[in-house]
C-alpha cells in the first residue's frame, strides 16, 4: 500500500491511522545507513566524472556530517530551510515540499508520514528517515546537563602499502611507510561538539626531523548552537564557511552536475566546525552567529593560518624580495623540498554575512577579505593573464531566495576587487505531483578573481565560463523515476591546454527502478563533448581547437536477498573519441555486503575485472571502506582489483575494522610515479582501525 492522497486529507482522525498504517508497513531503520551511504557514493562519483581540474574532493566532510545527523536526528518539526540543506540529501523543491506540508497541516506525527510527499522517492527517504526524528524539546544547557549526555568516541588508524615505492627506497622519504591517523570527538547531543584529529602521511617524519613534536598535521575545534545566549552559532578553531551560492565561498558538495537533476542550488549554515585531514580547505580561528532581529541575522570570521606556498626569491635586490607562484593543498611533507614549502605563508581572512529573511524570501550581503604575508605572483602563460596576483583580494556579492508556490528562484551577483563579475541565477520549479525542473545560468567574466569559491561550473572555479542548464526529474510510477539534464557553456578566454576561446556541451538519462526494500537498478548514460589542442607538429604556428567526446554508460543493480546479506553489480563502458580517433574501456564488480543481525561481525568484499586504453577512459566508482573513510579510486589500464572490509564489535564500546584491498594489472610493470612508483604490477594495502565509545 502506497498513500499519496493522504497529502490532502484534511481529517485527524484519518492521519492518525494513516502513520499507524506507515508504521507498520515501514521499516527504515535497517536500510537507512546504507542508503546514506549509496545516496554519497552516486553524487561523490558524479563530482569526479565531471571534475576537469583534478580537485581534491573534501570527502571525510561530507561523511563526518551524516554520522553526526545519525547520532544526533534533526526534529522534522522544528528543522528550518538551513537544517534541511546542511543534509545534503534533499533537493530545494523536496525541501519546499516539507515545509509546505508542516505549515498546512501541523506538525508531523511521525517522521514516517514524509511518505506521503510524492516528491521524496523510497531512495530518498530511506537515507533521511535516520537523520531526523519528530520529537525533542529545545533545552536550557548548562555545565552539568551538558557532561551529563555527552558521548565520546576515539578512533586510532594505520594503513601500510606492501610493496616497497621508490621514494623510500632511495630515500628521499625522509619518514617511514606508516599513515598514522589519531582523532577525538565529544558531543553533547548536537549543540555542543568538540574535537581534535592528527595525522601522519606516509613518508612523513614521527617525532623526529621537522615533526618533533609528533604527528605532521593537526586540527581541532569547539562549537557551540543555541547554547550561548548572544550568538546562536559559536565556533572556535578550525572551520568552514559557506556563502550564498558559492561564487565567493562555500563548503557543499550540493549544487553540482550530477545524477541528481534539480539539486543545483547551494544551501545550508553557514559555518560549520572542521576535523578533516584536508589540509588547505579551511579557516582558522573564530566565528560566530547571531540574530540581530526577528529577520536580520550577523555571521561574523575571522582566520589566520600557515599555508605550504611554493616561495621564489628575487636575489636582484640586496634586500631579497619574496613571492610565492602557487598555494600548496595536497600536505605532503616528505621531502626536503617538500618540507621547505611547508608554512612558507601565512594567510589572513576576514569576512561576514548580513541576511534579512523573511517566511518565503532572504536576501544576503557577503564578503570575505584575505591578505598574504609575501605576494602571490603567477607565472606568465597566457591563459593566466587574469588570475589573482598580489597580497591581499577582496570579493562582495549579494545573494538571494525567494518562494512562491511552485516556484523557487535564486542566485547570487558576486564582484572582486579588480572589477572582475560573477553571476549565477536559477529556478526549481515543480510542475504537477510528479515532475520538477531545474533552470540555472552562469556568466563569470574571464577577471573575476576568487581564491575559496565551490559554485555551480563546468571547471573548478567560476571564472571565464558562460552557460546554461537545465535539469528534469519525472517520478513515471510507482517504481519508475526518469531523471536528466542538459548543459551547454562557453569559455570566453583561454583555458589549461586550451588556446582559443572554446565552448562544450552535457547531457545526462537516468532510468531507475525501485522495489522497496528488495531491489533498485539503475541505468544511466552521460555524454560530454569539449575542445581542446591538437598539435599540428613542429611546423603548425598555433595549436586549433577540436572536439572531443566521452560517452559513458552503466547499469548498476542492488539484490536485497534478507536483512543480513546484500548483493551489487555494475557493469559500465566508456568510449573518448578524440577527433575521430576513439579509445574504450569497460568495468565489471560484484560486491558482497553481510551484516548478520546480532552479531559482532560484518563484512563487505568486491572483485572487479577492468579494460581501458589509458587515462582518457579511466573509470571512477565507490569502494565500502572502514569507517570516516571513502575510496574513489579510478580504474585504468588493464587488471583486476579486490578488497574485503571486516568489521568486529568487541562489546559495547570497541570495535575492530580491517581492511585488505590489491590491484593487480596485466599490462604493466610499474605502477605509479615518482616517488610512489612500485617495480611490479601487483599494489596491495592493509588497513586497520579501532573505535572507543566511551
Amino acid at each position: 500500500m502506497y498513500i499519496y492522497d493522504i497529502y490532502c486529507i484534511r481529517y485527524m482522525n484519518i492521519r492518525y491511522l494513516t502513520v499507524i498504517i506507515l508504521l507498520l508497513l515501514v521499516n527504515f531503520r535497517l536500510t537507512g545507513q546504507d542508503s546514506i551511504a549509496v545516496l554519497s557514493a552516486n553524487l561523490l562519483e558524479d563530482l569526479l566524472e565531471n571534475d576537469d581540474d583534478d580537485v581534491t574532493y573534501d570527502f571525510f566532510s561530507l561523511y563526518e556530517d551524516l554520522q553526526a545527523y545519525l547520532k544526533n536526528p534533526i526534529n522534522i518539526n522544528k528543522a528550518t530551510t538551513e537544517d534541511l540543506e546542511s543534509l545534503q540529501l534533499l533537493s530545494d523543491i523536496q525541501i519546499a515540499d516539507i515545509i509546505d506540508y508542516r505549515e498546512q497541516y501541523g506538525p508531523f506525527l511521525s517522521k514516517y508520514e514524509l511518505q506521503t510527499l510524492p516528491s521524496l522517492d523510497f531512495g530518498v527517504l530511506s537515507a533521511l528517515i535516520p537523520l531526523i526524528t519528530e520529537g525533542g524539546e529545545k533545552k536550557n544547557y548548562s555545565l552539568n546537563s551538558i557532561m551529563k549526555e555527552s558521548r565520546s568516541n576515539m578512533f586510532l588508524k594505520w594503513k601500510y602499502v606492501l610493496q616497497e615505492r621508490k621514494g623510500f627506497r632511495d630515500e628521499s622519504y625522509l619518514g617511514d611507510p606508516n599513515h598514522l591517523f589519531a582523532r577525538y570527538n565529544f558531543n553533547s547531543g548536537r549543540n555542543v561538539r568538540a574535537g581534535f584529529t592528527m595525522e601522519k602521511d606516509p613518508g612523513e617524519q614521527f617525532f623526529s626531523g621537522s615533526n618533533r613534536s609528533g604527528f605532521d598535521y593537526y586540527t581541532g575545534f569547539l562549537h557551540l548552537r543555541d547554547v550561548l545566549p548572544i550568538f546562536h552559532t559559536f565556533n572556535i578553531g578550525d572551520y568552514t564557511m559557506s556563502m550564498g551560492q558559492g561564487l565567493i565561498v562555500h563548503n557543499s558538495f550540493g549544487g553540482g552536475k550530477s545524477s541528481f537533476v534539480t539539486n543545483i542550488k547551494r544551501g545550508g549554515r553557514a559555518i560549520r566546525p572542521y576535523s578533516s585531514v584536508n589540509e588547505g580547505n579551511f579557516f582558522r580561528g573564530i566565528a560566530a552567529a547571531s540574530n540581530i532581529s526577528k529577520n536580520v541575522e550577523l555571521t561574523a570570521f575571522a582566520s589566520r593560518k600557515n599555508i605550504d606556498a611554493s616561495i621564489d626569491l628575487d636575489t636582484t635586490i640586496d634586500a631579497g624580495f619574496q613571492r610565492f607562484s602557487a598555494i600548496i593543498i595536497d600536505g605532503f611533507h616528505r621531502t626536503q623540498r617538500e618540507i621547505e614549502k611547508e608554512n612558507a605563508a601565512t594567510q589572513t581572512s576576514m569576512g561576514g554575512i548580513l541576511k534579512y529573511k523573511r517566511r518565503n524570501f532572504s536576501i544576503a550581503f557577503n564578503t570575505l577579505h584575505q591578505t598574504f604575508s609575501i605576494p602571490l605572483e603567477v607565472d606568465d602563460q597566457l591563459y593566466k593573464k587574469f588570475r589573482f596576483e598580489g597580497d591581499q583580494l577582496t570579493n562582495m556579492s549579494l545573494d538571494f531566495g525567494y518562494r512562491y508556490k511552485n516556484f523557487n528562484l535564486f542566485g547570487e551577483a558576486a564582484r572582486s576587487d579588480n572589477g572582475g563579475t560573477a553571476l549565477l541565477s536559477g529556478a526549481l520549479i515543480s510542475i504537477g505531483r510528479n515532475t520538477d525542473v531545474a533552470l540555472s545560468y552562469r556568466n563569470y567574466a574571464r577577471d573575476y578573481q576568487v581564491l575559496n569559491a565551490n559554485a555551480f561550473s563546468e571547471v573548478s572555479f567560476p571564472i571565464n565560463e558562460e552557460g546554461a542548464y537545465i535539469g528534469i526529474l519525472s517520478r513515471i510510477s510507482k517504481h519508475f523515476t526518469a531523471s536528466m539534464y542538459f548543459d551547454i557553456w562557453s569559455h570566453p578566454w583561454l583555458r589549461f591546454q586550451v588556446d582559443a576561446p572554446s565552448s562544450g556541451r552535457e547531457y545526462l538519462f537516468k532510468l531507475e527502478y525501485n522495489k522497496k526494500r528488495r531491489f533498485n537498478a539503475y541505468f544511466q548514460y552521460r555524454y560530454e563533448e569539449k575542445q581542446r589542442n591538437e598539435s599540428g607538429g613542429s611546423q603548425a604556428k598555433i595549436d586549433r581547437l577540436t572536439p572531443r567526446g566521452q560517452h559513458r554508460a552503466r547499469l548498476n543493480m542492488t539484490n536485497t536477498l534478507s536483512k543480513s546479506l546484500k548483493l551489487r553489480n555494475r557493469v559500465e563502458f566508456t568510449l573518448f573519441d578524440n577527433n575521430g580517433s576513439t579509445t574504450d574501456g569497460y568495468l565489471l564488480y560484484q560486491d558482497i555486503i553481510y551484516k548478520p543481525i546480532g552479531r559482532l561481525f560484518s563484512f563487505t568484499a568486491r572483485y572487479a575485472i577492468f579494460d581501458t586504453d589509458g587515462f582518457d577512459t579511466r573509470i571512477y566508482t565507490f569502494e565500502n571502506d572502514i569507517l570516516y573513510e571513502f575510496s574513489i579510486p579510478f580504474y585504468t589500464d588493464k587488471g583486476s582489483r579486490f578488497y574485503i572490509n571486516w568489521r568486529q564489535r568487541l562489546g559495547r564500546k570497541i570495535t575492530l575494522e580491517a581492511r585488505y584491498s590489491r590491484t593487480y594489472y596485466d599490462n604493466r610493470e610499474t605502477i605509479g610515479s615518482a616517488g610512489q612508483l612500485i617495480d611490479g604490477n601487483v599494489r596491495s594495502e592493509v588497513k586497520a582501525q579501532v573505535r572507543y565509545n566511551f
